[in-house]
């Protein structure tokens, strides 16, 4: 059984949390039915980007997780004026983006998700693309960040895994699936969910 960490941040992009869920959730159903997501944030309530309120399994503030247990983790990006990048902040965010990267474990940041990982300090030259539009603000962190900024949609390096947009999450999560439970069964997911 693999186990996957969903961290949801405040003002988290809910296009960039979903197709984890839902790809996750029908290979539950439809799959090999060998993955286990776990959502978890830094708040009790989580609101995101419109207002949707998300209530994540782990409260990363009043929990402690034991990160051997987990195989890849997942940050969703989001919207600034939502009080996004406030949690990447946080010592804790930064010491579990670490270890997995030092464990060798799959991380995957979506569209400004990507930007947690430069926090943490995980992206000195590591290939990485973040959001590419805005007038490439966030795409020109990358080099603060001590990343090789590649300018294109999915930039896969060995264990990171960074994508520019919310309609990338989809991708990275057929990926993964893919990945952990081998192309026949992602493809019956996939054809199952309407995709294919």
């Amino acid at each position: 059984m693999y186990r996957i960490l969903l961290i949801i941040s405040e003002g988290a992009e809910i296009l960039e949390v979903a197709p984890f869920i839902d790809i996750f959730g029908w290979n539950s159903i439809v799959g090999k039915k060998n993955i286990t997501l776990i959502t978890a944030g830094f708040h009790n309530t989580i609101s995101n980007t419109w207002n949707t309120k998300i209530l994540a399994e782990i409260n990363l503030e009043k929990e402690e997780i034991d990160i051997s247990t987990f195989d890849a983790l997942i940050i969703p990006g989001g919207f600034g004026f939502k009080g996004f990048f406030n949690d990447m902040k946080n010592i804790k965010f930064k010491n579990i983006i670490q270890s997995f990267v030092r464990k060798n474990k799959i991380v995957v940041g979506i569209c400004t998700g990507v930007i947690a990982l430069g926090e943490a300090g995980v992206l000195t030259n590591i290939k990485a693309t973040t959001y590419l539009y805005d007038n490439n603000r966030y795409f020109n962190q990358l080099s603060k960040y001590g990343a090789i900024p590649i300018r294109e949609e999915i930039v896969i390096s060995d264990n990171i895994i960074t994508c520019s947009a919310p309609k990338n999450a989809i991708e990275v999560a057929f990926y993964l699936l893919s990945h952990f439970t081998g192309e026949e069964n992602m493809k019956k997911v996939k054809y199952n969910m309407g995709f294919l």
